[in-house]
């Protein structure tokens, strides 16, 4: 199989690649940025130029994106937190994931407090569905086994949650303590 020739950096070649890019993937605008530096970077080492020579151009190509809406950092950040929040993620792991995407600290935090909007508190809702996703639960089977218990203990803190949420979780008898559970994460006690 042949390698594909990368194009020549032009503005227009770089955009319409990234239009491809954006209309496949939503992305910060450090990601947007990372990725044309990497066409531009394959693309310098193909022909022999300098890349620091195009590096403006990612600049030009982020505002317009940014001018249109199509890159939007604070959109983004609230999008993946709930994504994240609904795979079952703690805070700690959403920040962490937020930062390693280029995310500003200030719209991280916007992102959370959004969360805490959405959920009574959605670190329990977290680790409700962290907990079903590993198949924590087993309510046909009354087992208090001291040795599972403390391996679940050790497997939701070695994930991200706090000790009190793991105990709440772990203690658990039945399916109904479980609904009762998830809907005061999501609504509180009404």
């Amino acid at each position: 199989m042949k390698k594909k020739i990368p194009k020549k950096i032009t503005l227009d070649n770089l955009e319409k690649s990234a239009i491809k890019y954006l209309e496949k993937y939503s992305v910060s605008e450090f990601q947007f940025s990372n990725n044309l530096k990497r066409k531009i970077m394959k693309s310098s080492f193909f022909y022999k130029t300098d890349p620091n020579k195009h590096f403006e151009l990612i600049k030009i190509l982020a505002e317009k994106f940014k001018k249109a809406g199509i890159i939007n950092d604070k959109k983004f950040s609230d999008n993946k937190a709930l994504i994240y929040l609904e795979r079952g993620y703690p805070k700690k792991k959403i920040i962490f994931n937020l930062k390693s995407k280029g995310i500003c600290d200030e719209d991280i935090k916007n992102a959370i407090d959004n969360l805490n909007n959405s959920y009574f508190d959605c670190e329990l809702a977290s680790a409700l569905i962290y907990a079903r996703k590993k198949k924590f639960f087993n309510f046909k089977e009354k087992i208090d086994d001291f040795k599972e218990n403390k391996k679940k203990l050790l497997q939701m803190s070695q994930a991200g949650f706090p000790y009190d949420i793991a105990k709440k979780i772990i203690n658990l008898k039945d399916e109904k303590e479980f609904f009762n559970l998830e809907e005061y994460a999501k609504f509180g006690d009404d």
